[in-house]
């Protein structure tokens, strides 16, 4: 499972990946030119994201290696499964809002202090709503809006992680932290099924339970006031 959760992640990250998965779970198969052709991306982007996804073993080269043209791919075993995990989430009510609207700018600005420049987002998680505050410019012009809402449902789904930890002599996790490319998102649960994601530079220097600390303790002290 965790597999499978791992590649819905990485699938979910880009748009092009997306956007190749999404036709060949469509289509069973697809050459780039076609897949290019069809989806509107432009080639060497569909070729990059064949090449990412088959390095992950999401997608899988149905000819031999050694042929040059009609070199036809589609989802593995894993792939259908990771894509379809993250089709099933791709309904949230995802908003991207500034510093005013987020629900706890003490929070957001609390952490803006404490990581500096390493902190690229956070995602305020509520059951049927998130809001998430962008503080990196080029984290805009990377995902596009449907993208941005895709990743965060497939991040805050609690059957494609929690109930398998939950099973395990630890329980379920207290905190949860993904990598995906060049970044660290952390999934802090706080009260009422609210779920936080922070996203930080991969570089960055801290501990998870810092981390959580600081979530946890300025949510405490909002609440409280």
């Amino acid at each position: 499972m965790t597999e499978t959760w791992d590649s819905a992640g990485y699938i979910a990250s880009s748009r092009y990946r997306l956007a190749v998965c999404r036709y060949l779970s469509e289509h069973g198969s697809g050459l780039p030119s076609r897949i290019a052709a069809e989806t509107d991306l432009a080639q060497p982007h569909v070729s990059r994201a064949l090449s990412e996804l088959r390095e992950r073993g999401i997608v899988e080269l149905l000819v031999p290696e050694s042929q040059q043209k009609g070199r036809l791919y589609g989802l593995t075993d894993l792939g259908e499964l990771a894509y379809e995990r993250v089709a099933l989430d791709r309904e949230a009510d995802v908003t991207v809002v500034d510093d005013g609207e987020f629900p706890m700018p003490e929070l957001a600005s609390e952490l803006l202090e404490t990581y500096g420049d390493t902190l690229q987002a956070v995602a305020w998680c509520e059951p049927v709503q998130t809001r998430i505050r962008f503080f990196e410019q080029s984290l805009l012009d990377r995902y596009d809006e449907d993208t941005v809402k895709t990743l965060v449902a497939t991040l805050t789904n609690e059957e494609a992680i929690d109930e398998p930890l939950e099973d395990l002599p630890i329980g379920g996790p207290e905190l949860v932290a993904f990598a995906i490319d060049d970044t660290l998102i952390v999934r802090v649960p706080l009260e009422d099924g609210v779920k936080l994601l922070v996203s930080l530079d991969a570089s960055v220097d801290a501990t998870l339970n810092e981390l959580r600390d600081t979530c946890r303790q300025m949510t405490a002290a909002v609440l409280d006031s």
